[in-house]
This record gives structure tokens, C-alpha cells and sequence, in this order.
């Protein structure tokens, strides 16, 4: 089970607390102001009528805003009136977004619109332009090993539309990490080899001034050299009783014992998640259920913090 975020519907939020973000962008209003000035801003928005669900207003004037918290009295109407008012963060503290491709109820797309900004706060207007933020973002930081081609690199597309619906997730920044075997070549080999064996067809898989035949197909046996795992080791035995010449392209040779968390496959793995100090690995292959409970399985081990109010 991953750890519930931090809440505080009825309690004052902490300006300080890193990945503030509303969980409902019906509680984030929007307001043209004449001034941003705090002491004006906090006079302003205290003794006001709002929305019974209104708790935070971005304070607008012209390209700048300001985010402004407001405490309510207790009601069943629709609206009701602000008890007290306060800035947690000024005009010199943030930053405006517009994007229509983001989709602000999604911790992870705030954090990708944060990360275009440095900002300590990062006011976003989204898809449906709805509108919301994200307060002192520190995303966790998962880095993605892949290989390619083929391409693109399957797993971050993977991990990138997981994370594109994640509204239960705390923010994640993924940082690709991503090796092309062709530059592998370059590194073992003065010259193309003559002959290149590799896994299967795929996008991408041109390798000019070799002559490319594909595992899968079974070709007759030459002196070639294998571009792939060992699970292509493995077959290329069963076919013909040998082991070539290799270039392994296992994304595991890149892991590193310590670091940041990791993701990344490995085609000897049929099923399920493994662990590799701090990575977790998935199959070639993986589904995107088990794309989804390997990053799960990163933020449960890793100390980020958030708060979803």
C-alpha cells in the first residue's frame, strides 16, 4: 500500500512543507486584483464572501499573481465568508503557466511545469483551463535506464503515460538515462561489424555498412556479431549450439549500487518487479501495471514528502 499523503483540509498549510498541491482544482480560486502587496492582499481576502470550497485564491494582476490562503467559516450554504486571510507566497515567488496539454489535477504535470521555471511556486492554467499550483516543488527524481533502438525508448514512453494519470502520486520528475546501442558499436569496434545479428525487427534498427539478419527469424548461422542480451545469448545457443561474439545491451550493466532511485527492464525477468539495490527492474515486455507498481514501489522506499490538501 503506498503511504497516504499528508492532509490537512481543516488546518492552516505549511508554506514551508515541500509538494503542496490542492487535490481538487475546485478549491483554487481566481481573482483580478490592483495590487499584490501582502499586507493589501491579506485586508482584502479577510471578511470576503467566497465559495464554501474556496481555500486558496490566485490573486492576479496582469502577468504577475500571488497565492493567497483563506480560512473560512464553517457552513452548509454555497457561500460563506473568510475568517482571516494570508500569503503563501508572493508575486516574487511565482511563476504563471499556461499549458493546455497539463492536466493540473496530476501532482506530476505541476512538477513538469515547475520544472520549467525554478519557481517556489508554480501557479498552472490547464487542460479545460482549469487552474491550480504547486507550492515548493521537490519532485522525486526517478532515473530511467533504457536501450534503443528500437525507439522510442519503450519503458519512458511507458513510465511517461503512467504518470500522465497518476493523480494519487506524489510529483515525479523523470529523468531518461538513455543508451544507444549503435554508439555501443562505435565503442567496441574501429569498423562496423561485417555482419550483425540482432534480436527482432524494429523502428530505428538501420545499421549502415553492416548486413543486419534478426534472431527471431532464424537465419542460417555466419560469423556474425550478436547485438543483444542474454536472453538473446541464450537463444542464439539453442539455435546453433554456439555463442557469438557479443555486445550485450542489458540496461543492468548501468545500474549503480548507490544513487537515485532507478527504473529500468531486463528481459531475463518473465513477470513482477525485482530489485537491484536502488533500482527496481520489470520485464522487456512490461505492462503498464507493472510499470505503475514499480514506481509505486520506488516512492514507497524513497523520502519524498507531499502535501495533498
Amino acid at each position: 500500500m503506498l503511504a497516504e499523503p499528508a492532509r490537512a483540509a481543516d488546518r492552516a498549510t505549511d508554506p514551508l512543507a515541500p509538494n503542496v498541491v490542492p487535490s481538487r482544482y475546485r478549491q483554487v480560486a481566481v481573482a483580478s486584483v490592483p495590487s499584490l502587496d501582502p499586507d493589501w492582499l491579506t485586508e482584502h481576502f479577510t471578511g470576503r464572501e467566497v465559495y464554501f470550497r474556496t481555500r486558496f485564491v490566485v490573486a492576479r494582476q496582469g502577468g504577475r499573481a500571488a497565492l493567497v490562503e483563506v480560512d473560512r467559516l464553517p457552513t452548509s450554504d454555497l457561500f460563506t465568508k473568510t475568517r482571516s486571510a494570508r500569503v503563501l507566497a508572493g508575486p516574487e515567488d511565482c511563476a504563471l503557466v499556461v499549458d493546455e496539454s497539463l492536466d493540473t489535477a496530476v501532482p506530476s504535470q505541476l512538477a513538469a511545469a515547475a520544472e520549467r521555471t525554478g519557481a517556489r511556486c508554480v501557479i498552472v492554467e490547464g487542460l479545460y483551463s482549469h487552474v491550480s499550483f504547486i507550492l515548493n516543488p521537490a519532485p522525486l527524481r526517478i532515473r530511467l535506464v533504457d536501450v534503443y533502438p528500437p525507439g522510442p525508448p519503450k519503458l519512458l514512453d511507458q513510465v511517461q503515460r503512467v504518470l500522465s494519470a497518476a493523480e494519487d502520486l506524489p510529483p515525479v520528475v523523470v529523468v531518461p538515462d538513455i543508451v544507444d546501442s549503435r554508439d555501443l558499436l562505435a565503442d567496441r569496434y574501429d569498423e562496423q561489424p561485417a555482419e550483425l545479428l540482432i534480436p527482432c525487427r524494429g523502428s530505428g534498427m538501420d545499421f549502415p555498412g553492416s548486413k543486419v539478419s534478426f534472431l527471431d527469424e532464424r537465419p542460417p548461422e555466419r560469423e556474425w556479431t550478436l547485438l543483444g542480451c542474454e536472453r538473446s545469448n541464450q537463444i542464439h545457443r539453442w539455435f546453433y549450439g554456439s555463442t557469438p561474439d557479443r555486445v550485450d545491451i542489458c540496461p543492468r550493466q548501468w545500474l549503480a549500487a548507490e544513487g537515485n532511485p532507478t527504473l529500468t527492464r531486463c528481459c531475463l525477468i518473465q513477470e513482477g518487479i525485482e530489485a537491484d539495490g536502488p533500482a527496481r527492474l520489470v520485464p522487456w515486455g512490461a505492462s503498464l501495471a507493472e510499470v505503475r507498481a514499480a514506481i509505486e514501489l520506488l516512492v514507497e522506499t524513497s523520502e519524498v514528502t507531499w502535501t495533498h490538501i
